[in-house]
């Protein structure tokens, strides 16, 4: 039972390490904006499902670093408008840490 529980606290451990606890905001995705409801069909168009993932010991950075995340993924889509459908944030088990996962979909202005 013992090597269980160390074994899962490994594993808990490892996935958390990978998660980055700092996203700088690309170049090209400083335009790419946030909004809270779906642009309109008429001017823009998706192109894609976006995630943005990242873990922290204070919970407002780690909330921004995952913003950014999204945002790098959006711009490299080609997109200039984003829009978060699921914000999550849940306590790392065993550390003091919150990892926040945001799932959007990724909009490109028609010409």
């Amino acid at each position: 039972m013992k090597r269980l529980v160390l074994l899962l606290t490994f594993l808990l451990a490892a996935c958390s390490q990978q998660l980055p606890e700092h996203v700088a905001l690309q170049p090209q995705a400083e335009n790419v904006d946030i909004a809270f409801e779906p642009p309109s069909p008429h001017a823009f168009t998706m192109v894609g499902q976006v995630t943005g993932e990242a873990i922290g010991e204070d919970p407002d950075a780690a909330q921004e670093a995952a913003k950014n995340d999204l945002r790098n993924k959006a711009a490299a889509l080609g997109a200039s408008l984003v829009t978060i459908d699921e914000n999550t944030g849940e306590p790392v088990p065993l550390e003091n840490k919150t990892k926040v996962k945001l799932v959007g979909r990724a909009y490109k202005a028609i010409d």
